[in-house]
């Protein structure tokens, strides 16, 4: 049962800038794994299998985690991410620091980041379905689209702050950012510790088992697994096919990849900022964004010189900015207060299945055919979109209480 709370500034704080910490914390891994891997003796495969086991890991451990905040509460499966968030990464950049001393390397490294990062995975994947169970118990159903877009905006910021984090102190060393993140997400725990309040009663017994096969959210969820799928494959396949077509060399290659993902996470982040303000109708802005994300990867193809790769990752911005907290709000609003958690979980999920298959269906693709990636994610992107259009069905009862 939900308990009344007016949450404080403070506490809504507390719980965007976990998740800011934790968005920053996997796009500096980005930044700095890759070259930090090689070091230590792993092949390119070998840096990426450590990546994609940690999401399959979130895959299967965030409708659990959801289904936790539903019965024992909100407050102490944030905690406990925050905490796993701190002690996890500090953890793994020990293991990073003991390969760059040349005490691991090789397959034995690649073994135990594998198992550091899992254990991350598994720690850390309830700050989402936790932090969207408190927003969605804390919100009337109309301010719901509002309450998860500022959830994106979050990650948003803390996307683009991550790689400007490993700017700023990798000068003091490689691994200064990385040990900065996990004091920041012990200082975090702290300050949640103290702000956040509780917005569930402990029913052990009493949350519904929430499928996510359910026909509330069946549409909702796969929706969710194909745009995130999209994403991953786009983002994954982009600088192959900006060397490709520009016959340019790695560093240009990196330069043009770099501005237009930069651009990509920005206007995302304007854009769920604007929704947090405006809360707009999920159905017609998830509609509207399918196919604006249609169209911006169709100008991608058509047009794959410079201005053209980046307005077309400016129109794709805009409408995965849309799309997210739609999707997000319209599968709360599905579902009863005893539910939150459990929807939240299978959204964090379905998230993370699209980017554990989106990367390899995509460098697939386009083994046969540079174009074949964008061809399949304008007829996914547009298929969805015709879907919602055709079942408008109502928005639920969003029981939910402010």
């Amino acid at each position: 049962m939900s308990v009344p709370v007016a949450p404080t500034a403070l506490a809504r704080l507390a719980l965007l800038l976990g998740l800011v910490l934790m968005a920053m914390g996997q796009t500096l891994l980005f930044a700095l794994f890759g070259p930090l891997g090689r070091d230590m003796g792993l092949s390119e495969i070998m840096v990426g299998g450590v990546i994609s086991l940690a999401a399959v890991a979130v895959f299967l451990t965030s409708p659990w985690w959801g289904r936790r905040s539903d019965l024992r509460g909100r407050r102490p499966v944030f905690l406990f991410a925050m905490a796993g968030l701190g002690l996890t990464t500090l953890g793994f950049t020990l293991m990073l620091e003991a390969g760059r001393a040349g005490w691991v390397m090789g397959i034995w490294a690649f073994v135990l980041l594998t198992l550091a990062r899992v254990i991350y995975g598994l720690s850390v994947t309830g700050a989402q379905p936790a932090a969207a169970g408190w927003i969605a118990d804390t919100t009337t159903p109309e301010e719901r689209t509002g309450g998860m877009a500022m959830i994106g905006a979050a990650y948003g910021v803390g996307a683009i702050l991550g790689p400007v984090l490993a700017w700023m102190l990798s000068g003091f060393g490689l691994l200064v950012p990385l040990y900065a993140i996990g004091v920041m997400a012990l200082a975090i725990f702290i300050l949640a510790w103290r702000a956040l309040p509780e917005t569930r009663v402990s029913t052990p017994d009493a949350a519904p088992i929430l499928s996510p096969f359910d026909p509330r959210l069946r549409l909702e969820l796969g929706t969710l697994v194909i745009v995130f799928l999209v994403i991953s494959s786009l983002q994954q396949t982009l600088a192959f096919y900006v060397q490709d077509t520009g016959g340019l060399d790695i560093v240009a290659t990196v330069a043009r990849v770099g501005q237009a993902l930069a651009l990509l996470a920005l206007v995302m982040f304007a854009t769920q900022v604007v929704v947090a303000l405006r809360k707009p109708s999920p159905k017609r802005i998830l509609r509207v964004g399918l196919i604006f994300g249609a169209g911006g990867t169709a100008l991608l193809l058509g047009w794959p010189e410079q201005p053209g790769i980046l307005l077309s990752h400016a129109i794709l911005g805009f409408g995965m900015g849309l799309v997210i907290p739609g999707l997000q709000g319209l599968a709360s609003l599905a579902v009863d207060a005893e539910e939150q958690g459990a929807v939240a979980g299978f959204v964090a999920a379905a998230m993370a299945g699209g980017f554990v298959l989106g990367p390899v269906l995509g460098t697939g693709l386009y083994g046969l055919w540079q174009g074949l990636p964008y061809l399949l994610a304008i007829t996914l992107l547009l298929l969805c979109a015709a879907l919602h259009l055709r079942r408008m069905r109502p928005e639920g009862s969003g029981k939910a209480p402010a």
